[in-house]
C-alpha cells in the first residue's frame, strides 16, 4: 500500500473475506463459488469501475483472473473483477519508469538477489513483471532460478502424508540453489508457499519482491 500511495494511487484495501482458492484446489466447488461470488459482489460494487485490482500473493490475484470466471462464467461481477486484475509489480514497473515513484541507493545495492518465481504465476502470466521490478531497484543484480516448484504446492507440503514427497521436490533443485549462494545474497519470492518451504529446506529467509522495492523506496 505505501508504494502504491507514493505512486500516486489511491489505495482501498479488501480485508474481508477469501478468493475461494485454497476451497478450489481441493475440489471443494460449492464453497468456492461461494467466496468467489461474495468476494466479487464486493470488488465491483465498492471500488471505481475500471479501476486495477492487485494483490502480493500469485494464486489469489491469478484466481480473481482466471478460476472464477470458471466457476461463475455468467456472474457479471466476476467478469468486471476479472477484467481489473493486475499484477502490482506491472504498476510498480510503470510508476518507477515514468519518475512517478523513485527508488534510490540503499542496502541493497551492490547485492546479490537471487529470485524464485511462483509455479502458478509462472504457468498463467509469467515472472516478467516481478524480474523487471527488481531490476528497477539500483545497485543490485537479480538472478532468476530455474528450480522447478519447491514443493509446498499451496497445503500440500503441510500434509503429512505428502511431507516426504514435498521435501524432495524443493531437495531436486531449488533448495540446493538456495545453499550455494553466499550468505549476503539476498532470496526473494513471490509465494507464500515458496518463501514456507525455502525456511524450512534450507535456513534461509526468503522475502517478498516488494519488501525490497519498499527498502529502496526514496525519501520524499
Amino acid at each position: 500500500m505505501e508504494l502504491l500511495e507514493a505512486a500516486g494511487w489511491t489505495v482501498r484495501l479488501e480485508s474481508g473475506g477469501c478468493c475461494g482458492r485454497a476451497s478450489f484446489s481441493k475440489g471443494l466447488l460449492d464453497d468456492a463459488r461461494r467466496k468467489a461470488g461474495s468476494l466479487a459482489r464486493r470488488l465491483a460494487r465498492s471500488s471505481t469501475p475500471g479501476s486495477p485490482i492487485v494483490g502480493c500473493e500469485p494464486s489469489c490475484i491469478l484466481t480473481l483472473r482466471d478460476e472464477h470466471r470458471q466457476l461463475l462464467p455468467d456472474d457479471p461481477d466476476v467478469r468486471d473483477v476479472s477484467g481489473r486484475v493486475r499484477q502490482v509489480e506491472e504498476l510498480l514497473v510503470e510508476a518507477i519508469d515514468s519518475g512517478r515513484l523513485r527508488l534510490a541507493e540503499s542496502g541493497l545495492s551492490g547485492r546479490r538477489i537471487l529470485y524464485h518465481g511462483h509455479c502458478h504465476q509462472k504457468a498463467e502470466v509469467g515472472t516478467a513483471a516481478t524480474v523487471a521490478l527488481l531490476r528497477r531497484i539500483p545497485g543490485v543484480e537479480v538472478v532468476e532460478l530455474d528450480a522447478g516448484c519447491c514443493g509446498m504446492a499451496g497445503s500440500f507440503g503441510f500434509e503429512s502424508e505428502h511431507y516426504e514427497l514435498s521435501m524432495a521436490v524443493g531437495n531436486d533443485r531449488l533448495f540446493p540453489a538456495v545453499r550455494a549462494e553466499p550468505a549476503d545474497t539476498v532470496v526473494a519470492a513471490t509465494g507464500v508457499s515458496c518463501r514456507q518451504q525455502i525456511r524450512h529446506g534450507t535456513q534461509r529467509v526468503a522475502r517478498h519482491p516488494l519488501e525490497l522495492v519498499r527498502q529502496s523506496l526514496a525519501a520524499s
